[in-house]
């Protein structure tokens, strides 16, 4: 076993290898991500996708991200909501944009929570037509359902709040 320095504290028994420049580091500098976390991402960016960084590497290339996709996470929590049967709220609502599309989720919460930070990724406040199912799969004796979402987003000002779409 050859004995390796860590590249930020540079001491002995380096053994993790940063994904982005495979310098050698200790478990105590080493900056871990579990490997989720940026799955609400539509597309991860290739220096996201690890799991194991030098605090040089880290700090470049993940800290700033990290706290982007953090905030706007927040701000997803905050989505205003409005479910596709509620169309006399929503009538007169403008429906210029796209579409959201989310499949193979978990639970009807993770469906949700993909489609308002898709909304809040692109900063808008509100999703209209919220239409959420879900499919029964079997798998042997395992069954399980998977859900799927379409929302569109909307951006709601001050005096439509304060209106009646907002109860």
């Amino acid at each position: 076993m050859t004995n390796t320095t860590c590249c930020s504290c540079h001491k002995p028994k380096a053994n993790f290898e940063c994904a982005i420049c495979s310098s050698q580091i200790c478990k105590s500098c080493t900056q871990f991500l579990p490997e989720d976390t940026f799955s609400f991402l539509k597309k991860i960016p290739v220096e996201l996708s690890h799991s194991v960084y030098c605090p040089r590497c880290f700090d470049d290339n993940v800290a700033s991200p990290l706290a982007t996709y953090n905030e706007t996470m927040e701000k997803a929590k905050e989505v205003i909501v409005f479910l596709k049967n509620e169309g006399k709220k929503t009538r007169l609502l403008a429906r210029k944009e796209e579409p959201y599309i989310v499949l193979d989720c978990l639970d009807k919460e993770e469906t949700l929570l993909r489609l308002a930070f898709y909304a809040a990724q692109e900063n808008f406040n509100s999703i209209i037509d919220v239409d959420i199912t879900h499919e029964k799969v079997i798998n042997g004796s395992h069954k399980h359902f998977v859900w799927k979402g379409t929302a569109m987003p909307c951006q709601l000002d001050d005096k439509m709040l304060n209106a009646q779409y907002y109860d």
